[in-house]
């Protein structure tokens, strides 16, 4: 491979996740819209979910694909595969502009059923009820959490009203990192995308990784019809492909 097909292919690696970062934020972070809807369920997303089950289906990913989900019996790659399937399947069935209002509907009332109205089928959307502490909002952890988003410039516009450990929050500053190494990386900053990824490496490890998986397990449990069930571990399963591609980018752009 040539300087410029590496230089390339690093640079649509640096795209890609920036991307799916960006969809996780849209599909957490409230009820989706019909235009949400047509960005989820869409060829570009399907395309960048085989990126995705594809690279747990190599060797090196192999204990990576193996990892459990929770409870739930599935594994990463399980997941991969099933959100796949998932976009694949709605893409097939929804078609035309009154059946994709319908189906924006289902999701509609689904995320308020998971996210929204207390209840037996209720799926807590922050981190602290996952990482041993209560599940009021604004614990230590959130913190912790912004300043990692200070540190980096990034606020949120709700801030002290809405929490900063929400998963769409930190899908959220995920993109918004991912957005400057990528641009930094195209301006030839090289330096600067390294600081960048091993600050996206430092904040999953410690606040995304430690809860993910069993916001997924949950999410897939309660879901009645199953799609947040299919997006939430394909997510669980993306933010882990992620974390090992960073160490890969790193790695690349090191020998570069």
């Amino acid at each position: 491979m040539s300087n410029n097909e590496r230089e390339s292919a690093l640079a649509m690696d640096l795209a890609r996740r920036v991307y799916l970062y960006r969809l996780w934020q849209v599909v957490f972070g409230g009820p989706l819209t019909d235009d949400g809807v047509s960005k989820v369920f869409c060829s570009e997303a399907l395309a960048l979910f085989d990126h995705v089950r594809e690279a747990l289906s190599q060797s090196d990913f192999e204990e990576i694909a193996a990892c459990p989900v929770g409870l739930s019996g599935l594994s990463l790659g399980t997941c991969a595969e099933g959100v796949f399937a998932c976009i694949e399947k709605v893409g097939c069935e929804v078609d035309g502009p009154s059946q994709e209002a319908a189906f924006a509907r289902v999701l509609r009332d689904d995320y308020s059923k998971l996210f929204q109205v207390p209840g037996d089928r209720y799926v807590h959307l922050w981190e602290s009820p996952y990482t041993g502490k209560e599940s009021m909002v604004f614990q230590e952890s959130t913190l912790d959490v912004r300043s990692f988003y200070h540190d980096a410039g990034f606020k949120l516009q709700a801030e002290g009203h809405f929490p900063d450990d929400h998963i769409a929050a930190m899908m959220d500053y995920m993109a918004h990192l991912g957005q400057r190494a990528y641009e930094a990386y195209a301006d030839g900053r090289d330096d600067e995308v390294l600081l960048v990824l091993a600050t996206q490496r430092q904040f999953a490890d410690r606040h995304i990784l430690t809860w993910v998986n069993l916001f997924a397990d949950r999410v897939i449990k309660n879901d009645a019809h199953a799609y947040y069930g299919a997006l939430a571990g394909g997510m669980a399963a993306f933010v882990r492909v992620d974390r090992a591609m960073i160490e890969q980018l790193e790695k690349n752009l090191t020998e570069q």
